[in-house]
């Protein structure tokens, strides 16, 4: 009788086995399909970002240039805004969504510059490169929008001028 135990016991155990290993399996599936919707998510993410870009109209952009060139009777180039030797602070910025927003409002509040690194993990997203390289891409484009300045390359801070943040993209300047 005790043999026959063992055996029903070596039977369930082996069961057990076969069923962690196969929901073990499912679950590297799943993440495997989850890590690639959530890359996929963000490269359309991105592209988004830069269509809205786009879409702004050109002769403002083009009016600004002339502006700037006529203000410098050498005619000097542009200054892209976050860089050296930028000064003056974008009248109106963008407005602020989703992990655009997510991260000025984590670097407004960070005593110390972050690299796009730092930023992901803070915002709770899953540290590999796709995610890392596309928050890059959004943090530079944040500097060129005027909410950020990158002080030394790869380190971006809040850029001065923001000294507080509202709602949907509204920052009062000083």
């Amino acid at each position: 009788m005790v043999t026959s135990l063992l055996t029903k016991l070596d039977r369930a155990e082996e069961s057990a086995r076969q069923q962690c290993a196969e929901l073990s399996r499912q679950m590297e599936e799943l993440q495997e399909r989850l890590a690639e919707a959530q890359r996929r998510l963000e490269r359309l993410s991105i592209a988004r970002e830069e269509l809205t870009a786009l879409e702004a109209p050109d002769e403002t952009a083009d009016a600004e240039l002339g502006k700037a060139a006529n203000a410098h009777p050498r005619g000097a180039s542009h200054i892209a805004p976050g860089t050296a030797g930028h000064t003056e602070v974008p009248q109106e910025r963008p407005v602020l969504r989703g992990l655009r927003k997510d991260a000025v409002v984590l670097l407004a509040s960070s005593d110390e510059p972050l690299r796009a690194r730092d930023v992901v993990r803070a915002l709770g997203q899953q540290d590999v490169r796709g995610q890392v390289e596309g928050m890059r891409a959004r943090l530079k484009r944040l500097v060129v929008d005027g909410w950020l300045v990158e002080r030394e390359q790869g380190l971006f801070s809040i850029a001065s001028g923001v000294n507080g943040f509202a709602g949907e993209g509204g920052a009062a300047t000083s």
